[in-house]
């Protein structure tokens, strides 16, 4: 039954999949068409009060930390990101924790109709893999009556499929270069599509940006007559300590003054719960949340692929980055907070992003490159990778493999305990490692 599901979800056009050879066409990504399918539904996202999640970096931390923090104050709430690691259920989450596979089943039963009807329509065709699953999302947190949820965006915001809802609260994360051939190519215009999740009178929080793009947001809340904050005006910041469990920072402004930890490592993470925090903070009049709370909140956040330690001798860490910005931020991370003789690397990466930039970030670091080809048709080869590292470091030890399980067999023999084995390159490939040492979660 749940594989019929499924089939029935995954038989949709799933833009994720092709997004090498996409460009944003207002026709393929139609909020028309979105706002139609819902219709047919009775329009579930109307009853959601949600905080709706923007950004090129962070936008996934930031959603399951306002999640945990809102969970914390016992409150009944929702969760809805995207990609998933392992199985399409973590991308619809409550307090409960993932959909369950007979709750997936149920819902498809429910919705199949509608979805079979919107299918019909002679201008808008079928909807998208990406349409189908943010409605079936909306429809699922509307039975499950939530006291709020939080959305992340798929991809960009202004033309994305979750801007048909009617948020809180709009934060946009750190806004940096991803997807370029889809989003344009300059900050400003990525800033625009970003900026697009900003409504009419509602509230928006931005965390740092750079200059152009601030600029975007900053005009975009004028013209829409939203009450803009930045987390950098009411805030300041700095990290107190850090271990392997994760760090302590002190968080300043007007009224607070308060040390939290975060069970996660990256400076960059730390822009992530004061963002958080200030989205909790601006709503503080609605919210019945104090800093403890907070704490608590923080101290509970889940967020898997996402620098996670699988294992202390050697240390093993698998992290989904797979864009210069999060090369950088990894590097920044494993430079300022990890010890360890040799980096062994595990690596695969899609065609359509930046190999040749995300390798020599990385290469200071590395004493072995390990390639190993991901379970997509937009893979590159290992051959290919290797080809890219000769050109910059002749004498490199590259070794190729045809599967994870024989690259990690490989590796751990050659490993000392004071080494580090990085896992990462994709998010794919962060699943297929959590797949390994877990176990599947279908």
């Amino acid at each position: 039954m749940y594989w019929d599901s499924l089939n029935y979800v995954n038989s949709f056009i799933n833009y994720e999949k092709r997004l090498d050879n996409l460009t944003y066409e207002e026709k393929k990504f139609y909020l028309e068409r979105m706002r139609y399918l819902l219709q047919l539904m009775g329009n579930p996202q109307d009853n959601l009060q949600a905080f709706h999640i923007a950004g090129t970096k962070g936008k996934g931390s930031t959603s399951a930390m306002i999640f945990s923090i809102l969970k914390s104050a016992g409150y009944k709430v929702g969760l809805y990101t995207s990609p998933h690691l392992q199985s399409i259920r973590e991308r619809i989450a409550t307090h409960e924790g993932f959909i369950s596979q007979e709750e997936f089943v149920d819902l498809i039963d429910y919705a199949k109709p509608y979805i079979e009807e919107a299918k019909k329509h002679p201008i808008f065709g079928s909807p998208t893999f990406f349409e189908v699953l943010t409605a079936l999302a909306f429809l699922y947190f509307s039975m499950k009556k939530l006291d709020y949820v939080v959305i992340e965006v798929g991809l960009g915001g202004r033309l994305d499929a979750t801007n048909v809802i009617n948020p809180l609260i709009s934060i946009i994360t750190p806004i940096g270069f991803d997807h370029m051939h889809i989003l344009g190519d300059t900050l400003e215009k990525i800033a625009f599509e970003k900026a697009g999740i900003i409504k009419e009178g509602k509230i928006v929080i931005s965390s740092p940006q750079k200059k152009e793009a601030e600029e975007v947001i900053e005009r975009v809340s004028r013209e829409r007559n939203a009450v803009y904050y930045k987390v950098d005006d009411l805030f300041s910041w700095r990290k107190k300590e850090a271990n392997l469990d994760g760090q302590k920072f002190l968080l300043e402004g007007r009224d607070i003054k308060e040390e939290f930890f975060i069970p996660l490592l990256g400076e960059h993470q730390i822009v992530n719960a004061v963002t958080a925090y200030g989205a909790i903070y601006v709503l503080k009049n609605r919210l019945n949340i104090d800093n403890e709370v907070v704490k608590k909140g923080f101290e509970n956040v889940q967020w898997r692929g996402r620098f996670q330690i699988i294992n202390k001798n050697p240390l093993i860490v698998v992290d989904g980055a797979h864009n210069v910005d999060s090369a950088m931020a990894l590097k920044n991370t494993l430079e300022s907070y990890v010890n360890f003789d040799r980096l062994f690397l595990i690596c695969g990466i899609m065609k359509d992003k930046d190999a040749e930039k995300f390798l020599k970030i990385l290469d200071p670091l590395v004493y072995s490159y390990n390639f190993i080809p991901l379970p997509s048709h937009r893979t590159r080869t290992p051959e290919e990778l290797a080809n890219i590292v000769k050109v910059f470091r002749p004498n490199a030890e590259i070794n190729i493999y045809d599967n994870f399980s024989s690259a990690i067999s490989f590796v751990n023999k050659k490993a000392s305990p004071a080494d580090l084995i990085l896992i990462t390159g994709s998010l794919y490939l962060a699943g297929e490692a959590l797949d390994y040492f877990y176990g599947r979660l279908d």
